[in-house]
């Protein structure tokens, strides 16, 4: 598909036609085991970190949870759990694993999480959110309506967008399909 084409089919929808809803989210002081389990728990894999009136701070993903790893336990850049079950094996390193979980017992997602985050207006046109994932190589952007979370768009929304083709006419865009 050209970029003028998928530029011209991304303009036909509203961010908020193929967001997300609702968010799974979690607070500047959670710890970082409590943001680790809500993603695993939701099957997600970064969180927008909100305070109590919804405004977005930043957002914390598994990279930035890795990221934090590394800073305090020196893990590495593991890719997944197998990578640091092996730098655990070795005997210089048999007490890495116990580190790494008292690391996300006691570090919180305000000293991991990336911020300031990017984030789309609602009502911005789904091109506007597809730039913002590519110019900061994201998978995830929150979605605000009046500086508060609305919603998330990522990756597989625009992707899903893509697949679908054009907004029916029928409609007149008016029950466009949601991603």
């Amino acid at each position: 598909m050209s970029t003028s084409l998928m530029s011209d089919l991304l303009r036909a929808y509203l961010v908020e036609e193929v967001m997300t809803t609702p968010v799974f989210t979690a607070g500047p002081d959670e710890s970082l085991l409590a943001a680790a389990r809500t993603m695993r728990a939701h099957h997600v894999s970064g969180l927008p970190v909100i305070d109590p009136d919804r405004k977005v701070l930043g957002v914390l993903s598994e990279k930035d949870i890795v990221a934090a790893l590394d800073r305090q336990v020196g893990i590495g850049h593991a890719r997944g759990i197998l990578d640091i079950l092996l730098a655990g094996y070795e005997p210089r390193r048999h007490d890495l694993l116990e580190r790494a979980v008292a690391a996300l017992l006691n570090g919180v997602v305000r000293e991991a999480m990336s911020h300031p985050a990017a984030v789309v207006d609602a009502d911005a046109s789904l091109t506007e959110a597809w730039h913002l994932l590519r110019q900061y190589s994201v998978n995830r952007v929150p979605v605000v309506r009046d500086d508060r979370l609305a919603g998330i768009v990522t990756r597989q929304d625009v992707i899903r967008v893509l697949e679908q083709g054009p907004p029916s006419s029928a409609t007149g865009g008016a029950n466009r399909p949601r991603a």
